[in-house]
């Protein structure tokens, strides 16, 4: 019988040193995860089946049942012995869970540094993508009083996620959510159109900065990604481009009445 059939158990020096990969010491947000990577025990299995497993105190009643916490980092690591991805859920009370796919071979943590890997968890503004190394479309976001945010999009990998400066974490962003609020934003109900969330990369041209932060900051308000203490700053760019186009129609509309009376 195997460590993982006996609870409460210790973490394998493998799930040890894969989770406190993904969250790096010198990003404050993902810091404060590792003292639970450190201190808590691994109490019992998650629902997702093999390899997802709940760190607890021993004696902690355990929560299967509420929807599961986002995704706060993911990494994936590919070495001789197969391909493994790694995730880390925002705490959820006092459990913490996490999933490691992938063969468990010791193998894959020694050559760490010699493998192809790599984690969102490591990513700063102006760097490629760390899935394909491709370039990204990057928004400045700030609130009144400074906060800034830097929501990323590459449409190679077709991923997004917004950077927190204050705390270094990079939070991923489910696509279909946001694409959601995008559509609702800009009112479009063509089904074509609204339902294929595919299109919010092969569309992300025709979308300015201020349409895109609007469609986050609408999406951080239903479901937070990150805590802001006063609203993001939205460009009024769009609206001010609307109202010049239709006083100009207008002016254009009193002209012709004035020309032909």
């Amino acid at each position: 019988m195997g460590p993982e059939a006996i609870f409460p158990r210790e973490l394998t020096e493998y799930e040890r040193s894969l989770l406190l990969w993904v969250l790096p010491i010198d990003r404050s947000g993902y810091a404060e995860y590792r003292k639970f990577v450190e201190g808590w025990k691994v109490v019992g299995k998650g629902r997702r089946g093999e390899g997802n497993y709940i760190l607890a105190r021993p004696g902690q009643t355990l929560d299967i049942e509420s929807p599961l916490p986002q995704v706060l980092a993911y990494g994936f690591v590919r070495s001789d012995e197969g391909e493994v991805t790694i995730s880390v859920r925002e705490r959820f009370g006092e459990q913490l869970e996490f999933e490691i796919t992938g063969p468990a071979s010791n193998n894959v943590f020694q050559g760490l540094e010699s493998y192809h890997r790599w984690t969102f968890s490591e990513w700063l503004p102006s760097r490629t993508c760390p899935a394909c190394d491709g370039p990204l479309r990057e928004i400045e976001m700030k609130t009144g009083s400074g906060q800034s945010l830097i929501l990323a999009f590459c449409v190679t990998d077709r991923r997004l996620w917004v950077y927190d400066e204050q705390t270094g974490i990079n939070h991923l962003i489910p696509v279909t959510g946001y694409y959601n609020e995008l559509m609702l934003q800009k009112r479009v109900q063509d089904p074509k159109i609204a339902l294929n969330s595919k299109r919010l990369f092969s569309d992300l041209g025709t979308y300015s900065n201020s349409a895109l932060t609007r469609a986050f900051s609408s999406y951080n308000r239903l479901r937070t990604k990150v805590l802001l203490k006063e609203p993001l700053v939205v460009s009024t760019e769009e609206r001010i481009n609307w109202f010049t186009r239709a006083a100009r129609w207008l002016l254009k509309g009193r002209k012709l009445h004035t020309r032909w009376s």
